[in-house]
């Protein structure tokens, strides 16, 4: 798990802050009740990025569970609810990439994903 940094300009990748690779499982609860397995690819302090196997509506809420190693055990996986925004989806290879914004994370989660961006930056 590496931290991504650089980005080209006028693409889906630029991005003021830094996004860290990660490879973590999570399941999406989309307006409708539908439930989608997803890919976490990458996280921020800002969003999340995942790859999905069918397409999803971009400009959506949505719930997100994400499934977060614990720090101590990572043998153990936390699920963690969310809700993002998904701010856009486009195709790449036989996946859907789709990248969303967090929405009001809690001071809890907010603190767990922060620190994993720290300890994901160490990894540089």
């Amino acid at each position: 798990m590496m931290a991504t940094t650089t980005a080209e300009r006028g693409t889906i990748e630029s991005r003021k802050e830094p996004r860290y690779s990660v490879t973590w499982r999570g399941r999406l609860i989309m307006p409708n009740g539908q439930v989608q397995e997803v890919r976490v690819r990458d996280i921020s302090e800002k969003g999340v990025g995942l790859l999905a196997d069918q397409p999803l509506p971009s400009n959506t809420v949505m719930q997100l569970v994400l499934g977060v190693p614990d720090l101590q055990d990572m043998t153990r996986i936390m699920a963690v609810p969310v809700r993002i925004n998904s701010a856009y989806v486009v195709m790449q290879s036989h996946d859907f990439r789709v990248g969303g914004t967090w929405i009001d994370l809690s001071v809890g989660v907010r603190s767990l994903l922060q620190d994993w961006m720290r300890k994901l930056s160490y990894k540089l």
